[in-house]
């Protein structure tokens, strides 16, 4: 225990370099994580994109030994673009610079921008720096091992009704530690706590993993919480998936990680078990095992599952109840064969039994507490074409997903996706691409998307038709619909970027006529501009005017918003990253709702529905106290002067202000 005090100390006076490297990327990852995503119709904590980004800066990929399937992971990059980086490094060598990666004429500057934040070459050979032939343990550990420690606290700062009425049994603090340690590539240790406001316990959530990997033939072995990614994600993937966004090609098509270690603070759809995967030549054999408890509203008296809540939240007697109520039991395998970069393909299997039985939510809705899954899917490159999909069975039907990609020139690229998700298909750890992201049932869809790089910027189109054969929950009839979307990206100078998209969504809604119910066509429409200046590397400021319009036909329902916001970004300061950004808006209702996804502290991401009439304020700094240790903290606010009180049920406030403040700290030995 002494010697492990000494190298932690040791190391904290040291060893300060990827603090230092996330300093200058962080901001990087803001332009990343806006081509990947776009504001949806939905008030959601994203933060598990944000976790799927920061972990790709962690395992950075070595430009100098790193092969066609291991660059294909890099965040936004193509097949082409890595084949130019391994067609670079055959003709000239190893790189001495990542720099040098906009050299290769292949590669799209605005793309090298991209993907520098997640790539890396290798420090020399630990033999070599310190002229060391056998190295002692304390050495090996030093040289090769990472720390990284973070702890997060939020709170509001107005008193909601459910600690008035005390409903809820804990305190106002939301909580939020993670441990992580790494040794070389090779293992991964992590440990996780999570509290959210009104919950008791500060480990109300726990979660841990141990991953051993490029251990011979072992691919991976992982031990606690892990996920697994399979084809594109109709039987098995993370719990959360890229969709539609401003790159209208990249993102659709889903890349496999296999095996990964869960690092969310999301309380649901993860293992918990053991997994591994062992390389034999071309082929990888993998098999996992899992039994895992979720929050459930379960009858007792019947023994049937009724809902399964996916809030995460033990606030009241009530959520308390359905805590860890389900059970699930879940052993499968799957066996990928992957002769080279240009094809690969797999089948997986899995049956999964729970404690008790589903109670169907509708005709075609899950029932019973028994199921099997089997998959296939497929990936081939030839020449400028690719084609890539997947087919998964539930048992009772099969859906099916199918990429075809054209590259015609380095410029311009196409994508026609066709998706077909009946509504007997439900998958209980999948999440396909689709107009409803993740939902994977009662779908079918016909997606075009085209990214073309002209003299004047760089321009992305997609059109999606779409239809849901079934009612759902939000539609009590069969709808159809289609959206189509153009970003036009431009940077006529250095210092100047601007920003054009407008998007056009025409749905069907259910809605009541006369005491009778038919559909109605549902218009939403919005048109947003961009002004980023850029005087100097330390100084950026964005501007942002959006324009929201809704409207029903049948009902001539008509309701318009507007949003208007500016930021700057400012780390002219030695340490010290300063963000700030003001919001106006004004809508008639949340139909004309105005959604934007705004900075925060590192690794959360919010998008949040602006409505009604109001202003909101935020102001972020963050400092480096030490080479190894960082302080964020974020102060919010949001006002609305013509409200006497802001959500409702147990979240309300009384008044027109709703405002928090946020700390963490980030420490990397």
């Amino acid at each position: 225990m002494k010697s492990l005090i000494i190298i932690l100390l040791f190391l904290l006076i040291t060893n300060f370099e990827f603090l230092a490297q996330t300093d200058t990327t962080i901001a990087g990852l803001e332009e990343v994580i806006e081509d990947l995503i776009e504001e949806t119709d939905e008030d959601v904590d994203n933060s598990d994109l944000f976790e799927t980004i920061e972990e790709a800066v962690k395992d950075k990929i070595d430009i100098n030994s790193a092969d066609l399937e291991e660059l294909l992971r890099i965040p936004l990059i193509d097949f082409h673009s890595a084949e130019a980086i391994l067609e670079h490094r055959n003709k000239f060598g190893k790189f001495f610079s990542i720099n040098e990666l906009y050299a290769i004429q292949k590669i799209p500057k605005e793309l090298t921008d991209r993907i520098i934040p997640f790539v890396t070459i290798a420090r020399i050979d630990f033999k070599e720096e310190f002229a060391i032939e056998d190295p002692t343990l304390f050495q090996s550990i030093y040289y090769n091992s990472r720390v990284y420690f973070r702890s997060r606290m939020i709170s509001d700062l107005q008193l909601r009704e459910g600690f008035k009425n005390e409903r809820f049994e804990g305190t106002k603090l939301k909580s939020y530690n993670r441990l992580q340690i790494r040794y070389s590539d090779k293992v991964r240790i992590g440990f996780l706590t999570d509290k959210d406001p009104g919950e008791k316990r500060f480990d109300d959530f726990t979660s841990y993993h141990l991953l051993v990997s490029n251990a011979g033939i072992l691919k991976s072995l992982a031990i606690g919480d892990y996920i697994i990614e399979f084809g594109q994600g109709l039987a098995m993937w993370n719990i959360y998936g890229f969709s539609k966004g401003a790159d209208a090609v990249t993102p659709v098509k889903k890349r496999a990680r296999n095996i990964i270690p869960y690092t969310s603070s999301t309380e649901n759809n993860f293992f918990r078990g053991a997994a591994a995967s062992v390389g034999l030549n071309d082929f990888i054999l993998s098999a996992f095992y899992s039994k895992n408890k979720f929050d459930a509203n379960v009858d007792e008296f019947e023994g049937i599952i009724l809902s399964t809540p996916l809030d995460g939240l033990h606030r009241t007697e009530g959520e308390l109840s359905r805590k860890n109520a389900g059970q699930e039991t879940l052993f499968g395998g799957r066996l990928d064969y992957a002769p080279s970069g240009r094809f690969s393909t797999g089948l997986l299997y899995y049956k999964t039994e729970y404690n008790y039985p589903f109670e169907p939510s509708s005709l075609f809705g899950r029932s019973g507490s028994e199921f099997n899954y089997s998959s296939f899917y497929y990936d081939v490159i030839y020449e400028n074409f690719n084609l890539a999909g997947e087919f998964a069975y539930n048992g009772i039907s099969a859906a099916s997903i199918n990429h075809l990609i054209l590259r015609i020139t380095r410029d311009l690229s196409l994508i026609t996706s066709i998706r077909s998700y009946p509504r007997n298909y439900f998958a209980l750890h999948g999440f396909g691409f689709g107009e409803r992201s993740g939902a994977t049932n009662n779908e079918f869809g016909i997606y075009n998307g085209l990214r073309w790089r002209t003299p004047f910027g760089l321009f992305n189109f997609y059109y999606d038709q779409f239809k849901f054969p079934y009612s759902t929950f939000g539609n009590t009839l069969p709808v159809t619909g289609n959206e189509y979307m153009l970003d036009l990206t431009s940077k006529p100078f250095r210092q100047l970027e601007t920003r054009v998209r407008y998007k056009h969504e025409l749905r069907e809604v259910a809605r009541v006529f006369e005491d009778v119910r038919r559909p109605d066509n549902r218009l939403r429409r919005s048109i947003r501009t961009e002004l980023i200046v850029s005087p100097s590397r330390d100084i950026r400021l964005r501007g942002r005017f959006e324009y929201s319009h809704f409207l029903l036909k049948e009902s001539g329902i008509r309701e318009e918003g507007v949003l208007v916001f500016q930021d700057l970004r400012l780390t002219t300061i030695k340490d010290l990253t300063f963000y700030g950004r003001i919001i106006f808006f004004r809508t008639d209702s949340f139909n004309s709702a105005i959604y934007e996804y705004e900075n925060d502290l590192t690794g959360v991401l919010t998008n949040l529905a602006m409505f009604g009439e109001g202003v909101r304020w935020y102001v972020i700094a963050r400092y480096r106290l030490l080479r190894t240790l960082a302080v964020s903290m974020k102060y919010s606010e949001t006002y609305k002067p013509g409200v006497s009180s802001i959500s409702s049920g147990n979240t309300r406030i009384d008044g027109k202000l709703d405002n928090r403040f946020s700390l963490q700290l980030d420490l990397s030995l």
